[in-house]
């Protein structure tokens, strides 16, 4: 998967998450495209959530590949860092954590077949 594609499909994630966390939307199955007629590389993922463990703040989601697909878990802090965790290529329930007096702002996932 090119960086274009990642960056439509995290940019999708994105808006998605931010709408789950507002409560505006369910949580759809990603998939990623195929590599071959027959070959199905893919994710799913639950319907990411943000908490706190009373000193920093999170984005927490759980995810599964298949096939050669790798995963990674972001999230977007508000003191504009971008934290990222992976790859991850099997069933894993991920928590990304922002600094310390940071608000998360929004998460997403970031795959490629």
């Amino acid at each position: 998967m090119n960086n274009r594609t990642r960056n439509r499909i995290a940019g999708g994630l994105a808006a998605f998450a931010a709408a789950t966390a507002l409560g505006l939307a369910a949580a759809p199955a990603a998939q990623a495209q195929t590599a071959s007629p027959d070959a199905l590389q893919s994710i799913n993922c639950s319907t990411g959530t943000f908490g706190s463990d009373g000193t920093q703040q999170y984005f927490n989601i759980s995810c599964s590949g298949t096939g050669t697909t790798k995963w990674w878990v972001n999230v977007s802090c508000s003191d504009g860092s971008t934290r990222t965790v992976g790859p991850y290529t099997t069933f894993l329930n991920v928590r990304v954590y922002c600094p310390p007096n940071t608000t998360a702002l929004s998460g997403w996932v970031s795959y490629t077949p």
